[in-house]
């Protein structure tokens, strides 16, 4: 038996990969086949011990591929032969393991295969690319469906780095305040101990339990440390399973605050997706799965698969969305009226853009609030911290008159 590395696609769009022992490269294939998937290709990965270890995802980081694909749009564009636009992307700095990509893809369509089928035998392109450069292929507008793509990304790292860049600095406060927190209970406080000791008169209760926190933290806080990276990895592997990531997705979703702030990331990449789709000439259903698809939060992602189930018995978008009670009831407007005039895609780009203002702005009042209430508690920490070493240094001085 050989360790094969299989790469498939199921019927919504989605790329799926991983390990089987089989005979043969055909052997893999049935396999996938009799999970309902579509086999791409099967490849030997031997018996290294190295293939048990959780495998690195492949696909190069949201910027590069914006770049890469504006790039690639640009100079088919201006009239540059694709074949020639794949050799000039292959040599262009700053695109990392994707100049390697393109070279592969260059010599596959060389060899007969079409954009879209070189593209699914790369690990670096997620589905909802490839099928978007298949509709633009067949429909003779692979320029278009390449500006579009190009678009969509370039928005898609704008708002992820929005939210990155509102997070950095409340974590950078958090993280220096606790750390002066650790440095004053382990360092600083243990200093005044002996002179506690001298006086021998019975600390007061505040300080007993600063005294005892320090020494807690000193002594379990490496234990505690490897105790939460334990857990962290345990919890990542329980998270492998579809079943506990719908759970723990959709308690994520009853958050206060947080559940809001989800919903709102998750409806602008679902409009933006199945809008950019659509623009490309992706039919809805299919383009609806691969939406689906590209939603992280798993128990909205199955709440939208089923819709695009739905949607082939003859329902429209806008009343199957409402029915599942996810999306808040304003975003259905924009979608309905796209329906009424025939212009869906548009409608749908246009709300994700007001989904991402909105949510651009909810972030900023959130942080506004934030920032000052983690001043404030931090600060009333490490007041307490010192409240109650001035409270026992003044009963030792009393004592000592």
């Amino acid at each position: 038996m050989t360790a094969f590395r299989y790469r498939g696609m199921t019927p919504a769009g989605r790329l799926v990969s991983g390990f089987f022992e089989a005979p043969s490269e055909a052997a893999v294939f049935r396999h996938v086949r009799s999970a309902g998937n579509f086999p791409l290709s099967a490849k030997e990965s031997g018996r290294s011990l190295l293939r048990l270890l959780p495998m690195r995802d492949k696909r190069p980081p949201l910027r590069v591929l914006a770049r890469a694909t504006q790039e690639l749009a640009a100079l088919i564009s201006a009239g540059v032969e694709l074949d020639r636009a794949l050799g000039l992307l292959a040599n262009l700095d700053g695109l990392g393991p994707l100049k390697s990509s393109f070279a592969n893809i260059r010599g596959r369509i060389r060899d007969g295969a079409s954009f879209a089928e070189a593209l699914l035998r790369e690990d670096r392109f997620p589905g909802f690319y490839v099928s978007a450069v298949r509709a633009g292929e067949h429909g003779g507008a692979l320029d278009s469906a390449l500006s579009r793509l190009a678009d969509y990304l370039a928005r898609s790292v704008a708002v992820r780095e929005t939210i990155t860049s509102a997070l950095i600095y409340p974590c950078i406060l958090v993280a220096t305040a606790f750390g002066a927190i650790a440095f004053i209970l382990i360092f600083v406080l243990p200093q005044f101990e002996p002179l506690f000791a001298e006086a021998g008169r019975r600390l007061p209760l505040s300080t007993r339990i600063v005294i005892a926190a320090g020494h807690g933290l000193a002594r379990y806080g490496g234990l505690a440390a490897l105790s939460a990276a334990a857990l962290s990895i345990w919890g990542r592997s329980l998270l492998k399973r579809v079943e506990n990531r719908r759970i723990f997705h959709g308690w994520l979703l009853r958050l206060p605050l947080i559940g809001v702030l989800i919903v709102s990331a998750q409806l602008e990449r679902f409009c933006r997706t199945l809008g950019t789709l659509l623009g490309n000439g992706v039919a809805l259903p299919s383009a609806l799965g691969i939406a689906a698809g590209a939603v992280t939060n798993e128990s909205i992602a199955a709440r939208l698969r089923e819709t695009a189930s739905r949607l082939r018995e003859g329902e429209r978008l806008s009343d199957r969305l409402q029915r599942i009670g996810i999306f808040p009831s304003a975003a259905f407007d924009l979608i309905r009226i796209g329906e009424e005039t025939g212009r869906l895609d548009v409608m749908l780009l246009r709300q994700a853009d007001l989904d991402a203002e909105r949510l651009k702005h909810t972030i900023d009042r959130l942080l506004a609030l934030l920032v000052p209430a983690l001043t404030v508690l931090l600060g009333m920490i490490v007041a307490g911290l010192i409240a109650s070493m001035l409270v026992a240094l003044l009963s030792v001085n009393d004592l000592a008159l």
